[in-house]
């Protein structure tokens, strides 16, 4: 079952005096091990002994995520003949500060979670969707715009802050010769359809999310809505591991997830995350990523 918490542990509550010297020294064993608890950090190597911890940033429901991710956690426990404990966060804030504490020994994350996680917190790439990835911007059907110069003065809904489309759209608006924030209004949302819904009720005159998304909201033909503009492609959503993970049970992961495409269990993985399959990832697959992200902190600190 999805495990929301961080699972830091507590220490045990120490009540009132105990009588006696036989629970006196029961108390103290007691307290002893509640402070060797408190001070082992989840995600070491220590705990990888007994088991990995499996990090899926929140791009979907909680349950959605629970669905789909969760036979892949136990599958890749079959393999690696340890437990696979499936985590994610409420948010991508929080997903993120787990990222820099390295809390996780594996990870499905975004192209940007993962050009963060490779060059500040020692992950390491291991397959990445066989697709690429793209944003497109949604606007309603009677708008005849076509261009980012279209967009100049109006309000410009977005997923939130730092969802890989966010990004995408921002540094496709720099290259356009746009400021972000200042051309075009800009406002994040907490979900996508929340994002949509904007632009149906007049907040917003536009919505961008991934492409994939679209395949995946039933009524977005309702919504009379169409695409004006995509963003240019990156690479997909990607595994990648911490380096404390030993390489053997790295080669397990990627034969594992590789192995989807050809057996019939694997592919209902493979459908249930609507994915046409995975490839061996590269870490100089994702430098289009990091130039991106280059292009925003410069035009942040303007």
């Amino acid at each position: 079952m999805l495990d929301l918490c961080s699972d830091r542990p507590r220490a045990a509550d120490r009540g009132s005096g105990l009588v006696g010297a036989g629970r006196c020294l029961a108390r103290l064993l007691l307290l002893a091990l509640a402070l060797t608890l408190v001070t082992a950090r989840p995600g070491t190597a220590a705990e990888a002994k007994h088991g990995y911890r499996f990090g899926v940033f929140p791009y979907l429901p909680v349950l959605t995520i629970d669905r789909i991710f969760g036979p892949i956690a136990a599958s890749f426990a079959k393999d690696l003949d340890r437990p696979v404990y499936l985590k994610t966060k409420s948010n991508f804030e929080k997903f993120a500060d787990e990222l820099a504490e390295q809390s996780y020994d594996i990870i499905f994350v975004h192209p940007f979670f993962y050009v963060e996680a490779a060059d500040k917190y020692h992950y390491r790439a291991l397959a990445r969707l066989d697709q690429p990835l793209t944003g497109v911007v949604m606007v309603g059907e009677d708008h005849g715009w076509h261009s980012w110069q279209d967009l100049v003065g109006k309000t410009l809904a977005l997923p939130p802050e730092l969802a890989a489309v966010s990004d995408m759209v921002k540094a496709a608006l720099i290259d356009a010769g746009l400021k972000p924030g200042v051309d075009v209004v800009l406002h994040h949302y907490r979900t996508k359809t929340s994002c949509l819904q904007a632009v149906l009720v007049g907040s917003a005159d536009a919505c961008a999310i991934p492409r994939f998304v679209l395949a995946q909201i039933e009524s977005i033909a309702d919504m009379r809505l169409h695409v004006m503009i995509e963003t240019a492609p990156i690479k997909h959503f990607v595994f990648a591991v911490h380096e404390r993970v030993p390489e053997a049970d790295r080669a397990k992961l990627l034969d594992c997830i590789l192995d989807w495409s050809r057996t019939e269990a694997g592919r209902a993985v493979l459908a249930a995350g609507a994915w046409a399959g995975f490839v061996p990832a590269k870490d100089q697959e994702y430098d289009q990523v990091r130039r991106y992200s280059t292009r925003l902190k410069t035009f942040a600190q303007q």
